[in-house]
């Protein structure tokens, strides 16, 4: 094994031979590495490709580890099981299916699928004004994660409704040969319980190794249990620190007793970092050292110290976003980063908006990913539904999203009339609609039942295409076509429709790629699978742009320059109470959660926040995140800080744009200002904690007043002190009228109505 140099601790990893192994892998030590170097070592000595199953948690993961092991074995990489969870249970399930009620070509509800489905149960039973199908599906999703029936799961909330929808909800899974994602492991379990697929699966694979352990469910753990129990050869790889998941079922405790569950196990800690300079590295110790429930380690790196870690200040969301998009413009302008150097990283998805217009503003190339995912798109869903019913015509849900897209004339009243037919005995909607169109469905009038057959025609059609052999993109392009998609979008011609064609083309390109990945036919069935299976990570790109997206994502990135925005307690960490878990379980989380956001940063790392933010409509102040407070002085820039990031443009909000900090700034490495008190008397409070002047509650929502002055909300102002600013708010009572103002180097004020006059310039 000398083909890469490996420290002490990956090489121990490496090296070990049978029985259970557990590797605590810190952020950016090696561990896909040391994963992927053991797979090579297994088969050295010994271990058949084809008996070696690799478990990860996303499709990239699992091409990269695919990639590697190829580099190292070339064609026996092909031999070996590499995938997610999902994608695994998927494949052992078209193959053992039938012992648990699934044909070969059963499909996978994705999350939109799920919702709809639930969303027409709470309909149909009268029960949609009571609760969501969010919250529905919520439930059952955190009960399937523990291998519980939702049923048995009493919280009090909505217990009635879930015990009437799901049984219906799994009703129609299996009448249109469906799974969940849950059901892909749920149902593989159920395999052992049938003698023959259990003898079979548990020998089936020799070594089972899983990368981040730390993010298993209860059910995922006792699914690699029992496919590595006949050898105990299970090799898991994770971080503790780095468990960020509980809220969709992860389970710590799996890695953190996996000791206890596995007495003989070798644990092995990876701690040398390879990604990080030390001062990143101490800020993300410093933090994560706070939480009791974790194995101690500490990242160390023989990088040496590094750029001090610098944090800024705004007065309020835009400043913070302008600042952002100024200082990446500044990075651009200067180098040597590129746009794909930089990510910008937030708590929420709600606060890209701001930074996304700012970036905009200043000519950056930027990409949000895990908003609206490009399978999630309207027009992606409608073609996927064509898939979905080509391939199974008991998919009542495909049926019914597009029986009538793009539009036929096909009302409600129509689809209703053919789902009581289905649900009558006659079978399947779309036999319902073969029925309806030969006139033998009672209530459905000629024009509705020409419709009915040219659309039951235009299916005919498309399965003859399939049958004669065509490639999965082909199919693509016929569905468009031959529905009428393409003319409907093309007629319309507007910039909606045609990136709506946009899309479809980039789907018919995925189809394509996914046509060339083998010398055999690809059936629309697997290729519906893999989008099934696919992560809003997954879609990233290679696209050279600014990324924004949520820390959760982020997880298992890394960029050369991070902004870390919004760090103000109750944002950032989070302070909302969450249903079953301790005040000091989530802070912990929470913690994790910057440890995980802290370490994706290679060389640089900006923390920015706010100290005013508009929450529904109302302006809050903000403290600073406590995590700040946790950050030890020496990694901190010390006041003057370094000019090269700091924006030449003038401040829209609370602005020292040169860098220098305030008098009375009381922590070294803040710029554009003093940090305000922890607490105000009025959460409405948007100035600086040394304006002594008295701050006027104002509603949003009422038309901004005009003083006895001339003043508007908007207006441009002078004052005599302070200069051009641009009012931001009017009281509209009171005998000393107050206006709130906006100063590019004072920041906001609030003055007397009497000592502002009317600017006849613009404020740029």
């Amino acid at each position: 094994m000398d083909r890469v140099v490996l420290n002490p601790e990956q090489r121990a990893a490496v090296e070990h031979g049978d029985g259970p192994l557990l590797v605590l892998a810190g952020a950016g030590t090696g561990k896909t590495r040391v994963l992927v170097n053991r797979i090579a070592r297994l088969v050295e000595t010994g271990a058949e490709p084809w008996s070696i199953l690799a478990v990860t948690f996303t499709n990239k993961a699992a091409g990269e580890m695919r990639a590697r092991v190829g580099q190292l074995l070339g064609g026996a990489a092909q031999a070996m099981w590499i995938g997610t969870f999902h994608a695994t249970c998927a494949r052992l399930l078209r193959k053992y299916g039938h012992f648990v009620g699934l044909t070969k070509s059963f499909v996978i509800f994705d999350d939109d699928d799920q919702m709809k489905l639930v969303e027409k149960l709470l309909k149909e039973t009268g029960l949609d004004e009571q609760v969501s199908a969010r919250t529905i599906l919520s439930r059952f999703d955190r009960a399937k994660n523990r291998g519980l029936d939702p049923r048995t799961v009493k919280t009090g909330a909505f217990d009635d409704v879930v015990e009437q929808i799901f049984p219906m909800y799994q009703a129609q899974l299996a009448k249109e040969n469906a799974v969940d994602f849950n059901d892909l492991i749920l149902k593989t379990l159920a395999l052992f319980a049938e003698e023959e697929p259990a003898r079979s699966l548990r020998v089936r694979f020799r070594h089972v190794l899983v990368d981040e352990f730390q993010d298993t469910n209860r059910v995922q753990y006792e699914l690699v249990e029992k496919l590595s129990g006949a050898t105990r050869n299970l090799t898991v790889v994770g971080d503790d620190d780095q468990s960020i998941y509980a809220w969709r079922g992860a389970e710590p405790r799996n890695l953190l007793d996996f000791d206890r569950d596995f007495p003989d196990a070798t644990v092995i800690k990876l701690e040398q970092n390879y990604r990080s300079t030390q001062m990143i590295l101490d800020a993300a110790n410093s933090i994560i050292r706070k939480n009791r429930d974790r194995h101690e380690k500490a990242l160390w790196t023989e990088q040496g110290g590094g750029d001090p870690l610098e944090v800024y200040q705004a007065g309020d969301e835009r400043g913070e976003a302008y600042f952002v998009a100024q200082s990446i413009r500044r990075l651009l302008d200067e180098g040597p980063y590129s746009p794909s150097d930089i990510a910008i990283l937030y708590r929420t998805n709600a606060q890209s908006r701001v930074l996304e217009e700012h970036l905009r503003a200043a000519r950056v190339p930027a990409k949000v990913i895990g908003a609206v995912s490009f399978f999630e798109r309207k027009e992606v869903k409608d073609v996927i539904a064509y898939l979905r019913l080509l391939s199974n015509p008991a998919a009542d849900s495909a049926f019914e999203r597009v029986v009538n897209v793009p539009a036929r004339g096909l009302g409600d009243a129509t689809v209703d009339r053919l789902r009581a037919a289905a649900r009558s005995g006659v079978g399947t909607m779309l036999d319902a609609a073969r029925l309806a169109a030969r006139g033998e469905v009672a209530g459905i009038g000629t024009g509705p039942r020409k419709k009915l057959h040219s659309f039951v025609e235009l299916l005919t059609g498309l399965n003859d295409v399939i049958a004669q052999g065509a490639s999965v993109a082909e199919t693509i392009i016929q569905i468009v076509d031959r529905s009428g998609l393409r003319g409907k979008l093309e007629a319309d011609d507007s910039a909606e429709s045609r990136d709506r064609l946009d899309n479809l083309a980039e789907l018919v390109t995925i189809a394509s790629d996914f046509d060339d990945e083998s010398d055999q036919p690809q059936s629309v069935d697997a290729f519906l699978e893999r989008i099934a299976l696919t992560a809003p990570a997954d879609q990233s790109g290679e696209q050279d742009a600014v990324v924004l997206m949520t820390i959760h994502i982020a997880k298992g990135l890394e960029w050369p320059v991070v902004f870390l925005t919004g760090m103000e307690d109750g944002l950032f960490p989070s302070l909302r109470e969450r249903e079953g878990v301790s005040e000091d379980a989530a802070l912990e989380e929470e913690r994790r959660l910057a440890y995980v956001a802290i370490t994706r940063a290679r060389e640089r790392l900006i923390f920015t926040h706010a100290r005013t933010r508009r929450v529904w409509g109302e302006i809050r102040l903000q403290g600073p995140s406590r995590f700040l407070e946790d950050l030890p002085p020496n990694v901190l820039a010390e006041p003057p800080r370094n000019q090269r990031l700091t924006p030449k443009a003038p401040a829209i909000v609370d602005g020292n744009w040169s860098g220098g900090a305030r008098a009375g700034s009381r922590r070294p490495g803040y710029v554009g200002g003093s940090r305000p008190p922890r607490a105000s008397h009025d959460d409405f409070d948007q100035r600086a904690h040394d304006d002594n002047e008295p701050v006027y509650r104002l509603d949003a929502d009422s038309p901004p007043p005009k003083s006895p002055f001339g003043f508007r909300t908007g207006d441009q102002v002078t004052h005599t002190l302070h200069g051009l600013g641009r009012v931001v708010a009017v009281s509209a009572d009171g005998k000393d009228l107050k206006v709130i103002v906006d100063f590019p180097e004072a920041g906001r004020k609030t003055i007397l109505a009497k000592f502002l006059r009317a600017a006849e310039d613009q404020l740029n």
